[in-house]
């Protein structure tokens, strides 16, 4: 049961949501501030519902998909009624944490999360792949979860631009994920924006993304995002390490897949040290 609820909730999704919010609140509020905890709950219980919602959404398309159909709903071990119920109690929970510590703003922003994930991302999955462009801005939201939770302006460049990160983080990430699954895709009728793996066709387009975020992540020390000597070479190191890495995260996609996801978890490390610890 507990298995089925880590797959229910894709887990490790929720993490990086949790630790994108932690990084917008201590970005915000330095040192000194309370401890994020809410900020960290509240993003994985919005990640986790709106996983589960999805998953009750796409029920019989992830039946014909083989890296989805062992998930709890296709695999007939949780029934739709007790998905869709998680789904809510979920949400409920992360929109009833929101209101109690941050008031309307952050309550607004993850019923855009909900509105834009579920509600249109979903839907237009079997209509044209560019929907994730859309998709991918629910996913990068976390960070100015935590930034408002915090108390933060929600039109300062900072918190911006740590959405951005995550913004450019996620199409490679997702567009590699794809590659590697070419006929889950096809059996279940979703369109494939970027061709199979091992074909040179798309590589293009991967590597401008790649290269985007690569780039952002050199500015972000620039910017202000850390005040730490030290934060500022690591980040400047994962810049380089994005950019000499790239032919090989384009030519092996699963190799590929594991190191995006390992940058973005060093990247918030370095903006969660530099503000809770280091410093400016």
């Amino acid at each position: 049961m507990i298995a089925d609820l880590a797959r229910l909730a894709r887990v490790r999704i929720g993490l990086l949501a949790a630790a994108g919010a932690v990084a917008g609140q201590l970005l915000w509020q330095g040192r000194g501030g309370p401890l994020p905890w809410a900020s960290a709950l509240a993003a994985f219980l919005l990640a986790a519902g709106c996983s589960a919602l999805n998953q009750a959404q796409e029920g019989r398309r992830d039946a014909l998909m083989a890296r989805t159909r062992h998930r709890p709903l296709p695999a007939g071990r949780l029934s739709r009624a007790w998905v869709l119920g998680l789904a809510l109690v979920w949400l409920g929970l992360a929109l009833a944490l929101l209101w109690d510590q941050g008031g309307l703003a952050p309550v607004g922003l993850g019923l855009a999360v909900i509105l834009i994930y579920n509600g249109i991302y979903t839907p237009l999955k079997g209509v044209t792949p560019w929907c994730l462009l859309l998709g991918a801005v629910a996913g990068a939201l976390p960070p100015l979860l935590g930034w408002l939770l915090a108390g933060g302006p929600p039109d300062d460049f900072r918190a911006l631009l740590l959405v951005a990160v995550f913004y450019l983080w996620q199409i490679p990430h997702f567009a590699l994920l794809a590659r590697r699954h070419p006929a889950d895709y096809r059996a279940a009728g979703l369109p494939l924006a970027w061709p199979a793996r091992g074909s040179r066709e798309g590589r293009w387009s991967l590597l401008v993304w790649l290269t985007g975020y690569a780039a952002l992540v050199a500015l972000t020390p620039a910017l202000g995002l850390v005040g730490n000597p030290a934060a500022k070479l690591a980040l400047a190191g994962l810049a380089l390490a994005l950019v000499l890495a790239g032919a090989a995260v384009l030519r092996r996609e699963r190799l590929g897949y594991r190191l995006l996801s390992l940058s973005l978890v060093y990247f918030l490390a370095c903006v969660i040290v530099d503000a809770a610890w280091l410093g400016a």
